[in-house]
């Protein structure tokens, strides 16, 4: 029985799809150079002698409304430039926030706003850097781009100035070096052919180094105080974040103090009161009860040691992360390893280390009906990571409140980040991730 041969696909040639790509990139990238340079021509001579006519007339009140006007143009301006940015280069091109009005403040105040923007001037002084920088680099695209034609456009027009002008009024490259006839032909032809290849295929990164340029500096000038402006808040939020862990760990406290040790210590006080009566007439009944009260004491004493590993313990300063962990984990009910690098890191990622690792493992403790939980702690040398996975039911929740929303404000304060999983049935893992940089 004869087999079918099996037909083998081959894969498409990548040309095309290359060929494609270096089209596309080169027509964004020309099509910014032009469409950017009308912007930077029609920018500058808007703003410019705006910006000039209200410095010259501030001295009266004409001159305030008139910068007004030449910071929204040049707001506006910028906005495009952003756009192209996003659209032509395919790069990222926040847009800052701009300064808002004071609340309650009056029209005059309020019409002064842009004046006291520092974006306000930066898109004026982009504005001028920009006109002479888009003017360089729109002749210098211009004339690679007509240069990069010259590979068909120059040898079709030698044909045809041969053939239209009478050979005493045409003259070529090879005439000049010499040649005649036929060979002066072939040389003109092959000559411009090449030097039209080499900017044809010079043309690509020509256009990136130049597009590359207005990125660097209408990036660092139109866009960098997103940057800072970004960071402000995550500065902000880190804070909150940590005033949030702070009043809620200070109230768990109090809470977990007056339910558990104040009502312990209330009872033994009461105790002793009663042994001391009983001492004289029921000396037995009254040491039976001192006996007692020592009790309660012990578990006292062991409630608020729980209650303060929250806390960094006289371990964690003394021995470092790797025995506080160890004493922790020797007091799960769970068995828990832990492996944990040598050395000291800043003691307050130390602490918020030992903080995640301590609510962690009191949670799982009480709700994951694991066999085994794992504490792992790994540092790059820029960030400190602890993970705590168990092998329990999951399901976790990250509710307010929640002992483990706790954890996400108590880490956000220190800048650093969170994850949880916890599929039902598949155990949960409550990975921290903390700079080291103090």
């Amino acid at each position: 029985m004869a087999s079918t041969p099996v037909a083998r696909r081959h894969p498409a040639a990548p040309e095309p799809a290359r060929a494609a790509r270096w089209a596309s990139g080169v027509g964004r990238r020309l099509g910014y150079e032009f469409c950017g340079f009308i912007l930077a021509v029609v920018a500058f001579v808007l703003v410019i002698p705006f910006f000039f006519a209200g410095v010259g007339t501030s001295i009266v009140w004409i001159g305030l409304p008139i910068l007004v006007l030449t910071t929204l143009f040049a707001r506006s301006f910028a906005h495009l430039e952003r756009t192209m940015l996003r659209g032509m280069l395919r790069i990222d091109a926040p847009t800052p926030q701009h300064k808002t009005p004071y609340p309650g403040a009056g029209w005059f105040s309020r019409m002064l706003t842009p004046l006291r923007d520092p974006q306000s001037w930066l898109n004026m002084a982009w504005v001028f850097v920009d006109f002479f920088l888009k003017l360089i680099t729109f002749v210098i695209s211009v004339v690679w781009f007509v240069g990069a034609l010259a590979t068909i456009a120059g040898p079709i027009t030698e044909i045809v100035l041969r053939l239209v002008l009478p050979d005493d009024d045409y003259s070529g490259l090879g005439e000049l070096l010499g040649f005649s006839g036929q060979a002066a032909l072939v040389f003109d032809l092959v000559s411009e052919f090449l030097i039209g290849l080499v900017f044809l295929l010079t043309l690509s990164p020509v256009l990136r180094g130049l597009t590359g340029l207005h990125r660097v500096i209408s990036h660092g000038m139109l866009c960098s105080r997103w940057d800072a402006q970004q960071e402000l808040e995550r500065t902000r939020a880190s804070r909150s974040a940590g005033r949030t862990a702070e009043s809620e760990g200070l109230r768990r406290l109090e809470r977990d103090l007056h339910d558990g040790p104040q009502q312990r210590l209330i009872r033994s006080s009461m105790d002793l009161a009663r042994a001391e009566r009983m001492m004289g007439r029921e000396p037995e009944r009254a040491a039976s009860l001192i006996a007692e009260i020592r009790g309660q004491t012990n578990a006292t004493l062991a409630e608020l040691r729980q209650l303060s590993r929250g806390i960094a313990p006289p371990l964690l300063v003394d021995r470092g992360l790797g025995a506080a962990l160890a004493e922790i984990a020797g007091n799960s009910t769970i068995p828990t390893s832990v492996d944990c690098p040598p050395g000291r890191l800043p003691l307050h990622v130390e602490t918020g280390i030992y903080y995640v690792a301590s609510e962690a493992l009191a949670n799982a403790n009480k709700h994951s009906r694991a066999t085994s939980i794992a504490i792992r702690v790994t540092v790059d040398g820029h960030n400190a990571a602890v993970r705590i996975s168990d092998n329990g039911i999951g399901g976790a929740q990250n509710l307010a409140g929640h002992g483990l929303q706790g954890l996400r404000e108590r880490v956000a304060s220190l800048e650093g980040s969170l994850s949880i999983g916890s599929p039902v049935g598949e155990g949960t893992s409550v990975e921290a991730v903390i700079p080291c940089a103090s």
